[in-house]
């Protein structure tokens, strides 16, 4: 297959790039491999799965939303009867 290339570029964090470059180095493959071939599994996805079943790799949230979770994951609570069923079926 002869197809044309373009560059592209993209700032990432430095824990991406340490396991980018640790991933090139064990499988021997180069980082434009790398970076297509994930692109295009990205892509893939997008098409076939349902838009609320991709699950963002980073979540975001206000401040204020953080000191709420902080607080529930501080008090001592039972879990839900949801909760249980769903740990129940590993």
């Amino acid at each position: 297959m002869n197809s044309a290339v373009t560059q592209i570029s993209a700032y990432i964090s430095e824990e991406t790039k340490g396991q980018m470059e640790s991933y090139v180095k064990r499988k021997g493959v180069t980082k434009a491999f790398l970076i297509e071939n994930a692109l295009q599994h990205f892509l893939q996805a997008l098409r076939e799965l349902p838009e609320d079943l991709i699950v963002p790799a980073r979540l975001v949230v206000s401040e204020a939303s953080l000191e709420r979770i902080a607080e529930r994951l501080n008090q001592d609570e039972d879990p839900t009867p949801a909760l249980r069923a769903l740990m129940a079926n590993k």
